[in-house]
């Protein structure tokens, strides 16, 4: 039974399944990429964010000058 495996369908077969990896591979980097933006606005979370409820916490938290 294993004499069908001869050098050949070895060498065929694994030329085959390269094939197809690097095919599948290409495939996938081809697809438009995701929008992987974040759907809440961060600059406004943190500008607004309740530092005064640091304190009871043990932060210090300062006056901080606004970003112009």
């Amino acid at each position: 039974m294993t004499e069908i495996f001869t050098t050949e369908i070895i060498v065929g077969c694994g030329l085959l399944g390269v094939s197809g990896l690097v095919t599948i591979a290409s495939i996938i980097m081809m697809r438009p990429p995701r929008n992987e933006r974040p759907t809440i606005d961060l600059d406004a979370c943190i500008r607004d964010a309740p530092y005064h409820r640091l304190e009871g916490t043990g932060v210090k938290v300062g006056d901080a000058a606004p970003v112009s």
